[in-house]
């Protein structure tokens, strides 16, 4: 099954655009380890789990990386005519830019997954600029069950990251939309979201993609049973 991948800081309104499409939880693992055309892409993941073992929410980059690797492997597998369309290991190496740049680490050492990440369609990155993020994050303070969402505190780590990963998909040849989320309605967006996801998918071979069905017998280590 193709797959297009959305990413964007906290509060760009990814769940907002994908989840009426895919909902949040919509595919359960098939139980399967990762393609083997995966394993340079996963080995890098891996090693930027160790550069930042030391921050307080490693635990939640391993939970996180764990979910999406087995969330996109099975859509990988799976057998359907249409676009999967949700956050997928795009955002996860956002999430180490972060935490990179938040550790005053370089930030570019995301840039060998960035190289070795499986693409299927493209990449859509939701831009706004800082303010209006910012605000988004903050509103969420205002609802009781959103309220321990604000993560706005990522968003000026998060933009660094976003540079670096616009640079190396352009280097990639890699399909990508930047898709403007501040000054057009979220339905306007949506149908550009679904007008990009209905192009069709990369070229396999370029992309990083695979195609293969084979898995190999030893997932990465942060991979939980």
């Amino acid at each position: 099954m193709n797959w297009l991948d959305v990413a964007g800081p906290p509060g760009s309104g990814k769940s907002t655009l994908a989840y009426p499409l895919w909902g949040d939880k919509s595919v359960s693992w098939d139980g399967a380890p990762p393609p083997a055309a995966w394993r340079i892409f996963l080995d890098e993941i891996t090693a930027l789990c160790h550069i930042v073992k030391d921050h307080p929410s490693f635990q939640a980059v391993i939970r996180m990386n764990d979910r999406s690797a087995k969330k996109m492997a099975t859509v990988s597998r799976m057998q359907r005519d249409d676009t999967f369309i949700q956050t997928g290991f795009m955002q996860r190496i956002l999430g180490f830019g972060w935490r990179l740049h938040q550790m005053d680490r370089d930030i570019n050492l995301i840039r060998r997954a960035l190289w070795t990440m499986p693409v299927s369609v493209g990449v859509v990155l939701l831009e706004a600029d800082l303010e209006t993020i910012l605000q988004r994050n903050r509103n969420r303070e205002n609802d009781p069950a959103t309220a321990h969402e604000n993560r706005g505190f990522q968003v000026p780590h998060m933009l660094p990251a976003i540079e670096v990963a616009k640079e190396v998909m352009h280097e990639r040849g890699i399909p990508t939309l930047r898709l403007d989320v501040q000054h057009q309605p979220i339905e306007a967006a949506r149908e550009q979201l679904l007008a990009f996801a209905n192009q069709g998918a990369c070229d396999a071979a370029q992309m990083g993609s695979g195609g293969e069905v084979e898995a190999y017998a030893a997932p990465p280590p942060w991979w939980r049973s």
